[in-house]
């Protein structure tokens, strides 16, 4: 039997009660004098009074804070699964804590819950070829801000598209070559040409 919305309440209130916390209490609505009141209950009176069906407690809907609530709520939910497609290409810790803010003991946490191991040693350069398909992947859908959410996106992209015909490719390779190229493509704009 689900409780009465009464029951719900009074129990939080009187756990409260209990506490010294009547900020609480009188957040919840009730007043000073029924505060006062119900500390007086004997046990059976008060659960007489939070099983009786005539409802003396109501619930009102906050549309606002509950609008925000369910787009934070998607939001999270978008970046777990983010976190979770970084990780499953090979994202690095130094990759995961760039963009989520993960630490290294967050990582590999994460890691085992989703059954990843990670090989020793350092990650093999990718060949000539794979380095410039990955250039060219990354110009069909480059994002300015290498450090934005939307740039890791394109990024995950680029790696999922080589995989079936790059193995070993990661995320963290592919962060690591065009960041490289990026920046090289900088370096080269500020060099003067010789006229």
């Amino acid at each position: 039997m689900i409780p009465s919305i009464n029951y719900a309440i009074m129990t939080d209130a009187l756990h409260a009660l209990k506490q010294g916390n009547i900020r609480h209490c009188e957040a919840l609505g009730f007043t000073f004098d029924e505060i006062n009141a119900l500390d007086q209950l004997s046990l059976d009176e008060l659960f007489t009074v939070s099983r009786t069906a005539a409802p003396f407690i109501s619930i009102t809907v906050s549309h606002d804070v509950l609008s925000h609530l369910l787009t934070q709520a998607r939001q999270e939910y978008r970046r777990q699964q983010q976190i979770k497609r970084a990780i499953r290409l090979g994202g690095s810790i130094a990759l995961l804590n760039r963009y989520f803010g993960l630490t290294s003991n967050e990582v590999s946490l994460r890691r085992r819950l989703l059954g990843i191991s990670v090989p020793y040693g350092r990650t093999p350069e990718p060949d000539e070829e794979t380095d410039t398909e990955i250039w060219r992947q990354w110009q069909r859908c480059r994002v300015d801000n290498l450090e934005s959410p939307d740039a890791l996106i394109a990024m995950m992209k680029v790696t999922e598209s080589l995989l079936p015909r790059t193995e070993g490719l990661s995320l963290t390779t592919v962060w690591k070559r065009i960041t490289l190229c990026e920046q090289e493509v900088v370096a080269n704009r500020r060099v003067p040409h010789a006229g």
